[in-house]
Formats: C-alpha cells, structure tokens, sequence
C-alpha cells in the first residue's frame, strides 16, 4: 500500500483543490461538543502565543514568526478520475469550512470591519473548480444550498433545516462556531491576529491512498476516536464494488433509505440491519446472536451470501439496494412510528412498544413480508395482535420467561416465511400453546382456562403486567362505552410521581370487616384471605392519591372513591354508575356480562368479578372461553 502524506495549513488546503464527499463517508455528525472541543484547542494555542505578543502587527510573517502551530490531525483522500475524494476527515473539513463562513461573516461587523481579510477568507471558502464553475472547496451538491444559505448571512429554509441529520448538525454547529467566536474575537486586533493564525498556523497533514486501498482503510480509522459504526463501514463495502460512474446513484438509495431511521436515534441503522438479518437468517437464539457484533463481516458469510450473493457481486448489490434494503428499511420505519402512535390502526404495536418495552414484533414482521409485500399491513396487524397475545397467555399461565420469549421468537421466525396472512395468528397460537404445555407439564387445549386464570393475580407478576393487563380491561369497557379512558394508556401503565402514577389497589383491605369472611373452624384463615384477595377479581388500578386514601378503609368507604373520575373497572362496583347509563344497559344486553354493583364486596363478589375479567380477557385478545 503506497501512502502519501503532504503538511498544509489551512491557507493551502482550500486553495484550489473541490473535495468531494466520498460514498464511503458518513454524515455529518458531529455534534455540539465536539465542535466546542476543536475550538477549545484551536484557540488554547492561539492564546498561548497572544498572551506573549499582544501588540505584534498582525500580519502574515509576524505570526507565522513569532506563534507557534497546531496540529490539526490528518484527512484521507483518494483521487480518481481527477476528483479529489475524502475518505475520512469530512468532519473536521466542514466543520473548518463552517469556521470559516464564520469568521467572514464577522468581517462585517462595524467593530471588525476587515475587507482585505474578508476577501481572503471568501476564496478559502469557495472557488473555480474543474470545468470553470465555482463551488465550495467542500463540494457536495447535496449542501451546497445550506452552504450557501449560511454564506450569504440568511436563515435556512424549512425545507434545508429538515434535510436530514446532515443539515440539522451543520445549522446546529454554525449557530454555535458564530456564537463562540463572535465572543472570544471581540476587538479587530485580535480578530485579524487570529484570522493569520488560524489559516496560517492550523496544519494538517493529507494522506493520499490509491482506490483499491480504501475499502481497507475505511474499515479500521476512527473519526477522533469514534470507531466507524458497522453500518458505515457496510456501506464502504457494498458501495466499493459498484462503478464510479453509478455508484451516486446507488449512495443516493442508501441515503434516501436509511435516513428517516438515522434521524430516529444514533443506533437506529444498526438495530435495523441487526434486525434484518437475524429475521432472514436465524432460527435460533444463538444463531440470532451472531448478528450482535460485527454484522458487516457477516452478512458476506454463509448463509446470507447463499441468498444475498454481495460478495463480489455488484449486480446483487444493486438488487439488493433497490429492493430488499429500501423495502425493509421502510418497513422498519414504520414500524416503529406504528409503535410510538397509540392510536394507530394497529394499537398493539403500542402496546408492545411503549407500554411493554418490547420490540419481537419487528423482527417477526420482517420474516414475515416479502419485498413489496401486498398483504404487509394485514401480516403487521396479525403479527402484532399475535405477540401480544403471547405474552399476556404466558405471562397469565405462569409460563413466561424473558429468555425463553427469545426463543420463542427464533422458533416462529421460519413458520411466517411465505406464510399466508391468515394463517399467521393460527401459526403462533399453536406455538405458544406448545410452549405453554411444556412449561406447565399440562395438556390443556387452550391459551387460557378459567382454571388457571383464576389461580393467578396479585404477587404472580410485576407490577407493570399488571397495569397493563387491567388497563386493557379499561380499554375494553371505555372502547364499549363509546367513553374516553380518563387518563392515557401511557399514564395507566407506565407514569410514575403523583401526578401520573396508577397503583394497584386490594379491594379487600387487611381489617376485621375482610377478614371475617375468611373464618373457618372459628380461625382466620389467613393463607385463604391472601390468596383470594390477590385475584385479579379482587384488584383495580386507583391513581396513586387515590390508592393511598383508599388504603385499609372499610369497603363501603371505598366505593366513595370508585366514583367520578375513577376507572370505569371500579365504578362498575357502585350503584349510581348504572343509573341512567344507558350506554352500560346496552353493553350488558351485547355481551350478556353480569356487570354488577356490590353494596358489600363478598367472596361471591369476588368470584363474579373473577369470571368478568375473564370474560372480557377472552374477547380483548380473541381466545377461546374454557370457563
């Protein structure tokens, strides 16, 4: 490998060379802290040598003489077709180039008032490139009107602020250059001074590598000690063996189909790609976890070149980008917007998403579409609809376990490849009720019995499954109500302090009135009362003040706050809430549910309610009645 190292300042480096973005490099990321630790360093230099000459003649030859030079660090290029590429330092390269819109903007200012200066510093920014047109030094056609936005002093357009994680850190990280530099260069003598420093006394140093040595290079350099995420480096390698002549065109449909995902979190590319193939190529847990590290190895490896083929092929690479990377990209997108929308066609991406913090779903609809799929949102709704289910049934028959939901997951992924949308919910029921079996040793024929339901409540299961499962039961009657739930799913399930917590509320309290219904051979039964006052027949979710005012109180104190704004699930305990309620009248004539207000909570209470829930469990998610 031949390298060719050459020292500049920054005077030479944008002098009549156009550098061009090269598809190998990433966005531009920097952000907020690393821009203030370059001027931090920058401008520690600078003050060192100010400090000692604070009256020189700022000019070019006293500051070359008298201050002393920093080293930048070094750029990679590679040149092909007469094109000058940069395959790693874009990001110290634009962000000088923002430095240097800055400091010609601030020439302006009547403090400064530098037109000599001005001048310089505008051919630093821009020139006469190759075929006579003038361009930014930094070329790339897709910023330049940002660029130029922030050249002429104007305020970007709508349309340039939201293009991407690109424009959003360069507008970000001009707001703050201009910021910093409009208080540390505050006279026009230090200004001036500075402005020779720093086009005159910045180094850094060009390392020119031939074309077939950048794959290799990309792969290993780090950007100031930030190792190259997987993805990037899966872009070099794909991108490399396409022709220079197309491989815009092919870098524009990596762009355009990762870049809603880049600007959902820094991880996002990665979690989708990781996702990806653990969906097309795992049927395993351990095979899954292969994936875990670096994938862009992988994916070159049997089996994903079986079917893939990107290795040495840049007609399947095409394939590829065109089609299987932009369809599940996007599809991944969705789903995720899916999941952060509560009222969505497909609420159960919400609920596993954001009220279970969950994310199996995505890898199962990812098995389960082809590319183009015509039937995806039908295969998203039985999917979702089907994970959900699963862990509520396994989590109510005692069968759940988070490692083993894992392998469930793996166990499905080849049952929904080609799978007909119809089937797919036959096909993961039949699944989790084989597990569920296993698990409990039993041979029961359904997701959930009556039998086992009413086994199982409080002290079975965290406390989030539990909001959860009785916030569903609220959805349920609100949704049949044609009412609004009084607070949101979120709050329900999930909110924490005063204001949005709900709590788990024991209608049977520990006091004398309670436990007199417990005695048997004249003692208190007390292993009985607890197991039958944990039922989810005997529970409700209070908002938090609510629960705590509750407390240990008799029960016909407590109806008092089952009223108002309470829960729909606690009102139905109290008499006046079927009192001119007509929507309540027509709910029990629909279903034939014995909803029933209860003076006095009994343990025959506590069985109706018991059976209630049940019944509004087997409809919320569409299981078979065994009561």
């Amino acid at each position: 490998m031949e390298v060719s190292p050459e020292k500049q300042n920054i005077n030479t480096l944008f002098s009549t060379t156009s550098y061009h973005i090269d598809f190998y490099q990433r966005e531009y990321k920097w952000k907020g802290d690393e821009v203030a630790r370059l001027i931090e360093d920058i401008f520690y230099h600078f003050g060192q040598s100010y400090e000692k000459h604070p009256d020189l003649d700022p000019n070019q030859g006293n500051v070359v003489d008298k201050f002393s030079w920093y080293y930048l660090n070094t750029y990679i290029t590679n040149k092909t077709n007469n094109r000058i590429f940069v395959v790693d330092g874009q990001q110290r390269l634009t962000t000088l180039t923002l430095m240097l819109i800055a400091l010609y903007r601030l020439c302006e200012n009547e403090t400064i008032d530098s037109p000599d200066l001005r001048e310089w510093l505008k051919s630093k920014i821009a020139g006469v490139g190759i075929g006579g047109k003038k361009e930014f030094w930094m070329a790339n056609s897709k910023r330049e009107p940002l660029m130029q936005a922030l050249f002429d002093g104007k305020s970007p357009k709508e349309n340039l602020i939201e293009d991407g994680v690109t424009a959003r850190h360069i507008i970000e990280n001009y707001a703050l250059i201009d910021k910093e530099l409009t208080v540390r260069l505050p006279t026009k003598h230090i200004f001036e001074t500075f402005v020779y420093y720093f086009l005159c006394n910045v180094v850094i140093i060009n390392l020119e590598v031939a074309q077939t040595d950048v794959p290799m290079i990309f792969e290993v350099i780090n950007d100031r000690g930030v190792r190259l995420q997987s993805y990037e480096i899966l872009k070099g390698k794909l991108l490399g063996q396409i022709d220079k002549d197309e491989v815009d065109h092919y870098a524009d449909i990596w762009d355009s189909s990762l870049c809603n995902l880049e600007s959902n979190a820094e991880d996002e590319v990665d979690t989708f790609f990781r996702t990806f193939l653990r969906a097309k190529f795992a049927d395993t847990r351990k095979k899954g976890q292969v994936f875990d590290g670096p994938y862009h190895r992988v994916i070159f490896e049997e089996p994903c070149d079986d079917e893939l083929h990107l290795n040495h092929d840049a007609q399947a690479v095409k394939h590829f980008l065109k089609g299987p990377l932009s369809y599940y990209s996007s599809l991944f997108h969705k789903l995720r917007k899916l999941g952060v929308d509560p009222d969505s066609e497909i609420p159960e991406c919400y609920f596993i998403s954001q009220l279970n913090r969950m994310d199996g779903h995505l890898m199962l609809c990812l098995a389960a579409c082809a590319v183009d799929d015509p039937d995806e949102d039908g295969k998203i709704l039985a999917i979702s609809r089907a994970f959900d289910r699963a862990y509520v049934m396994l989590q109510l028959n005692r069968a759940y376990d988070s490692n083993q939901l894992q392998e469930l997951l793996y166990t499905l992924n080849p049952m929904l490849k080609n799978c007909p949308v119809e089937e797919i919910e036959q096909r993961i029921n039949s699944q989790v009720l084989k597990d569920i079996q296993e698990r409990r040793g039993t041979d029961t024929k359904s997701l959930l019995s009556y039998q086992q339901f009413r086994q199982v409540g409080y002290g079975d299961f965290n406390t989030r499954f539990m909001r959860y499962f009785l916030t569903r039961i609220e959805l349920w009657i609100a949704d049949n109500l044609n009412c609004q739930l009084h607070d949101t799913l979120y709050n329900y399930v999930c909110g924490t302090g005063k204001s949005n917590a709900y709590h788990v509320e024991h209608i049977l309290s520990r006091n004398d009135e309670s436990r007199s219904q417990f005695i048997v051979d004249g003692e208190f039964d007390e292993a009985m009362f607890e197991n039958e006052r944990n039922r989810f027949g005997g529970l409700l979710l209070l908002k938090g003040q609510d629960n705590i005012s509750s407390g240990n109180e008799l029960y016909i104190d407590k109806l008092r706050t089952y009223t108002g704004s309470a829960p729909y699930l606690a009102q139905t305990l109290v008499a006046d809430f079927y009192k001119s309620n007509s929507a309540m009248v027509q709910l029990k004539q629909n279903t034939a549910l014995e909803f029933l207000a209860a003076s006095m909570f009994t343990r025959e209470v506590l069985e109706n309610r018991s059976t209630l829930l049940y019944k509004i469990a087997t409809i919320t998610w569409q299981i078979d009645d065994q009561s």
